[in-house]
């Protein structure tokens, strides 16, 4: 069954004076990105396609996450970077993952809030009670899909199947 994910980076470090846009990882970020990782491979098949913010934070939950799901360091040939991930509209998100998810089983978006919540509420239909208010960091949203020509049915068949967080483990 088609499956998308939508996951929030992980929880950042502000001990650094970098800007917003090149804020890594702290120590908890790093433990549930592990967590999460380990998790997910219980719930969900080997992604075939990723789209990922190009804020340092948001790919380094990717790396983190997945770099061990892939042999041979093969994770980047299925990565593509979406600007509109970082500070951009749910309408344009759509569209990316319509052109880059279409024919795809399992796909993973990993950004920010306050879009990604609004995106969720925009690619489901079903089970959305399951969305909360707030997606925490490192936390994931398992959407199934009847089919996955997402150009096509623009998403409308959407069920959101299981919310995971780090916390949920420990």
């Amino acid at each position: 069954m088609p499956e998308l994910i939508i996951m929030r980076h992980a929880k950042s470090d502000w001990s650094s004076y970098e800007s917003d846009f090149n804020r890594g990882l702290n120590n908890r970020g790093y433990k549930n990105c592990q967590i999460i990782s380990h998790e997910l491979k219980k719930l969900i098949n080997i992604p075939g396609k990723f789209l990922v913010s190009p804020a340092k934070r948001a790919q380094l939950t990717f790396e983190e996450i997945f770099f061990s799901w892939f042999k041979d360091n093969q994770l980047s040939d299925f990565l593509e970077i979406e600007d509109e991930l970082y500070g951009g509209s749910s309408k344009k998100i759509i569209e990316s993952m319509k052109r880059n998810f279409s024919g795809i089983e399992t796909c993973v978006v990993i950004g920010h809030n306050p879009i990604l919540n609004e995106l969720l509420h925009n690619i489901s239909s079903f089970n959305k009670n399951l969305i909360p208010n707030n997606l925490v960091t490192c936390g994931c949203i398992k959407i199934n899909y009847k089919n996955y020509f997402y150009d096509q049915n623009n998403f409308i068949d959407g069920s959101v199947s299981e919310y995971i967080y780090p916390k949920k483990f420990t």
